[in-house]
């Protein structure tokens, strides 16, 4: 019984052994894990220059006040807020019954002062005439001719004081300077007003746009007279434009913030005065957060280990992943700027560097078969 169970096993086993002489050849298993896919972006330098946005307000170039010379009840007003008017326009007058009077009354005393002058001076003539023939004295005859002097005086100053009457009847009334729109009214009708009290705020409509900012004083330094910097509008779907620094204050306003003004060299569609504006001004970056060896870098492509500097996976010749310890020294924008072992145009891991290591073979995201599947 033992040796015909030795033979059944025996059996089994050449059976085994038969089946698996026949079968084909296993292929030998691909051991190698496939490579990872990584989005990757490229070291690029690190400007010299950086840009800082600033609030500011649109103001028409050209804009002025304009008041009466003289006081008076206002009698007209033409225009309110908002309204246009052409140059040479009458926008407000003044009740003007007292300064005409004053102007009749200047001119009845010139008519006199005139009158006065010819009289002396047909006296004088007649006198000239008897002292060439001696029936009269010297003293006489230069008496005549002081009181001729005298008459040429009082005419001149009839004269001046008709054009002073003229003139402050002329300014009873206001023109405007020049084509534009009103900004603001101080005044109403029949209200009395003092002479140079402001009656309207205007600008212009055809010189043009400035724009006013602000510059905090740790950078006004860097910024050039005569320099273009980009403006965008928000209320206009941020259309943007160029315009030159103009003006650079000397005097620091609150929060020892600079002014500036700035002429918008482009048109813009809608732009109105008094509309909010962005000022991008470009400015040389501090020479403590940049160097001649830094580079920007994606903030994503960073990584922080438990000990040691911040670093980031760079890829090599064969798209295996090598680690570059880098000093990042500024932050912005969703980039850093960093030094280290890196060169202008290396590759580095952009974004997931927690998902793979050191040494890992690696395929580029969109290159290869890989954006296929």
């Amino acid at each position: 019984m033992i040796k015909q169970g030795w033979l059944v096993v025996l059996v089994i086993i050449l059976a085994v052994l038969i089946l698996a002489g026949c079968s084909p050849a296993s292929e030998p298993l691909d051991t190698s894990s496939s490579p990872r896919l990584v989005d990757v972006a490229n070291v690029e330098p690190a400007e010299s220059m950086s840009w800082m946005t600033l609030p500011g307000r649109v103001e028409s170039s050209r804009r002025t006040t304009l008041s009466f010379e003289v006081t008076g009840q206002v009698e007209y007003l033409a225009l309110d807020v908002g309204d246009a008017f052409q140059r040479g326009d009458t926008l407000a007058r003044l009740n003007g019954g007292r300064y005409q009077l004053t102007y009749e009354r200047s001119q009845a005393a010139e008519v006199e002062a005139r009158t006065g002058l010819a009289d002396v001076q047909r006296e004088l003539r007649r006198l000239t005439r008897l002292r060439q023939g001696g029936h009269t004295s010297e003293a006489t005859l230069e008496n005549a001719e002081a009181a001729v002097a005298g008459a040429r005086a009082r005419v001149d100053s009839a004269v001046a004081s008709r054009k002073l009457a003229a003139r402050d009847l002329e300014q009873t009334s206001l023109q405007a300077p020049f084509d534009g729109t009103v900004a603001r009214r101080r005044a109403e009708p029949g209200q009395r007003v003092a002479a140079n009290e402001v009656i309207f705020n205007l600008v212009s409509s055809g010189d043009g746009f400035d724009v006013l900012t602000r510059v905090p004083e740790n950078v006004i330094g860097q910024v050039q007279e005569e320099s273009l910097q980009s403006v965008s509008v928000p209320a206009l779907d941020g259309a943007q434009t160029t315009a030159r620094v103009t003006h650079i204050g000397s005097h620091a306003a609150d929060g020892n913030d600079y002014p500036v003004i700035l002429r918008m060299t482009g048109s813009m569609a809608g732009l109105r005065s008094g509309m909010t504006a962005e000022v991008s001004f470009k400015i040389a970056a501090d020479s403590m957060t940049t160097s001649v060896d830094s580079f920007r870098v994606p903030l994503t492509s960073l990584l922080y280990p438990v000990l040691g500097e911040p670093r980031v996976l760079r890829l090599d010749d064969a798209n295996q992943l090598v680690s570059v310890p880098v000093k990042v020294l500024s932050v912005a924008d969703g980039e850093a700027v960093v030094t280290g072992g890196l060169q202008v145009g290396q590759k580095v891991v952009a974004r997931g560097v927690e998902f793979v290591s050191i040494g890992d073979r690696v395929s580029i995201l969109g290159q290869g078969p890989q954006q296929f599947h």
